[in-house]
């Protein structure tokens, strides 16, 4: 058993030993000493982990969300600016979205995946095609929408407004969980799987619909169609596989990566490019109408 290990079962036995004290709790890192993180809290027992990095980095729940709401509120301000003055605004998004993916929070399918549309705001890496399409006369929506009880989603473009749109339908299913592949990941693995384990004990029932970042879903498109002023609609014959990693995602915004370009089997080019970043924000909270 490693000294990491050792200490936090020390911990925890302390903790179950002396009820009605409330303790915060890190992991050692080799080159990080341990500090306490929250004041006292109503709470009766709190189980704090604290990602240390060499930079004494603190990575803990309320950050998080303080971090997304930031994040949540320069969206906003992108959604309604002008194309320059959102590229300004994309150098004060990207770290935050970086902070995001970093924290490797888990997510629950049920409230970060399914539900409404989500407007595509923010990307990083090449101009998807959704992107090229529209025109900047006018403001038009991009997006996804998920439904877990069917397995369904929908890809959302508008061209000339909601006058003309592009939408894609299709199927998704769960790959699962990506495992690092880095070297210096395996001891920081085995204090998450520890820490897990720990904090399963105390709440099972809260964290059994949670699911680890990254996560990989499979869309498949079984077809698409192209609406002209809601009246009149062409469906279109395209079809293709692409992969959906989660990096992050709450009830407000979520950030996906395209590991691999979108695998296009029939009909128009690719939909998106190996390596691209979209940061997507549910579409109540950017756009009224």
């Amino acid at each position: 058993m490693t000294a990491t290990k050792k200490e936090l079962l020390l911990l925890l036995v302390a903790a179950l030993g002396c009820p009605g004290v409330v303790y915060c709790f890190v992991i050692p890192s080799n080159n990080n000493v341990g500090k306490k993180l929250l004041p006292p809290t109503r709470c009766d027992f709190v189980l704090t982990k604290a990602v240390l990095s060499p930079s004494t980095t603190v990575v803990t729940s309320t950050s998080i969300k303080q971090t997304s709401d930031e994040l949540l509120r320069l969206l906003k301000l992108k959604a309604a600016a002008a194309p320059k003055e959102g590229d300004v605004l994309n150098n004060q998004i990207n770290p935050l979205v970086q902070t995001l993916i970093s924290s490797k929070s888990s997510f629950n399918p049920s409230s970060c995946i399914d539900g409404p549309l989500f407007a595509s705001i923010h990307f990083i890496g090449n101009t998807p095609l959704w992107e090229k399409i529209g025109s900047g006369a006018v403001r038009n929506v991009k997006g996804q929408k998920y439904n877990l009880n069917d397995k369904t989603f929908t890809n959302y473009a508008e061209i000339w407004g909601d006058n003309l749109c592009l939408k894609a339908i299709g199927q998704f299913s769960e790959i699962g969980s990506v495992q690092s592949s880095s070297l210096d990941s395996t001891a920081s693995d085995d204090d998450n799987n520890l820490f897990s384990a720990f904090t399963s004990f105390f709440g099972p029932s809260r964290r059994s619909s949670l699911l680890p970042t990254p996560y990989d879903y499979e869309a498949r498109v079984t077809g698409a169609s192209i609406s002209l002023w809601n009246r009149f609609v062409l469906n279109l014959s395209i079809e293709g596989t692409g992969t959906v990693r989660v990096l992050y995602a709450d009830e407000n915004l979520r950030i996906f990566l395209s590991p691999t370009d979108t695998n296009v089997t029939k009909g128009a080019g690719d939909w998106e490019s190996e390596g691209l970043i979209v940061v997507q924000v549910r579409i109540g909270l950017v756009y009224d109408d």
